[in-house]
């Protein structure tokens, strides 16, 4: 009996953990997305929409701008859609994806404020960022195998679609 209800509180653990994952994506997202906004409008109305601006210069601002909107992006997905392994190993994947994918709004966001003005073409934010993106879903995919219950719902759901075409 004692075992049964440690697996019991281990399942209870891992839903809250990635309850609170999925939570956390998706405030990361959310607010990377309304800070990509910010960063639009400061580019509109402190720099002119950058006119007159060294092309390397505005190539930095905008290349950083729409990472900024695409690390959002994916942390609202996995906001949305985040679900957790079945396997030990592969929830472990996931909270290491998930770490190197949150931490890259605050990268970009460092990015836009500080790489347009270096003298050269490195991107000391914006690189780590997207290779940890890289990374991040990659070990996500690694990671991923649904709950039988999770994979009962997406068979459901295919033999759905395939009545629908027919």
């Amino acid at each position: 009996m004692a075992r049964r209800a440690d697996a019991v509180s281990f399942r209870t653990v891992h839903t809250n953990a990635f309850l609170w994952l999925r939570r956390t994506h998706l405030a990361v997202g959310l607010l990377a997305i309304v800070v990509f906004i910010g960063t639009g409008q400061y580019m509109d109305r402190v720099h002119d929409h950058l006119h007159g601006m060294p092309d390397v210069r505005r190539m930095l601002f905008r290349s950083a701008h729409i990472y900024l909107l695409l690390s959002g992006l994916l942390n609202l997905a996995l906001g949305l859609y985040l679900a957790g392994s079945s396997r030990p190993v592969g929830r472990l994947l996931q909270a290491i994806g998930s770490v190197f994918v949150l931490a890259g709004p605050a990268l970009l966001l460092l990015a836009f404020v500080y790489e347009p003005w270096l003298t050269d073409l490195e991107r000391p934010f914006a690189r780590p960022a997207l290779y940890g993106a890289l990374a991040g879903m990659l070990l996500h995919l690694a990671g991923h195998r649904p709950s039988a219950s999770a994979r009962a719902d997406g068979a459901r759901g295919d033999r759905r679609l395939e009545h629908a075409g027919s």
